[in-house]
């Protein structure tokens, strides 16, 4: 049970760290290219030229590539483990990751799963 706590808090920390840190650098990236969070500025951004500056060089590209597998890894689990503890809305988690970041998605759902994990262990412990 103290393991669970640690690893609830732990997880918790960190989807505040994937929130708060992330979005320092989108506001930062918004500020420089003089942005609002209007639609047609929304729509007037440049996509393709976002992605190849992620891609830059040799550096970016592979933490990007580091990542986009990490990615792909962390969005299968989320929605197994979501499914097989038939955890409700696990598919918010997946948007949260689009939205706001992926350290933010996936530590949230870790965060969830941990309590669900240990609600799970409470009552078959309660049911012996």
């Amino acid at each position: 049970m103290l393991w669970s706590r640690i690893r609830q808090v732990l997880f918790l920390s960190l989807a505040i760290a994937g929130f708060i840190w992330p979005v320092y650098y989108l506001v930062q990236l918004i500020t420089e290219f003089n942005c609002e969070f209007t639609s047609s500025e929304l729509q007037a951004f440049d996509l393709p030229l976002f992605v190849s500056q992620v891609w830059a060089n040799s550096a970016s590209s592979f933490v990007a590539a580091d990542l986009a597998i990490v990615l792909v890894l962390g969005l299968t689990f989320i929605v197994t483990e979501g499914r097989r503890l038939q955890l409700k809305f696990w598919g918010i988690y997946i948007a949260l990751t689009f939205i706001i970041s992926y350290a933010f998605g996936f530590s949230l759902f870790m965060f969830i799963r941990e309590r669900k994990l240990a609600e799970s262990l409470d009552s078959a412990e309660a049911k012996a």
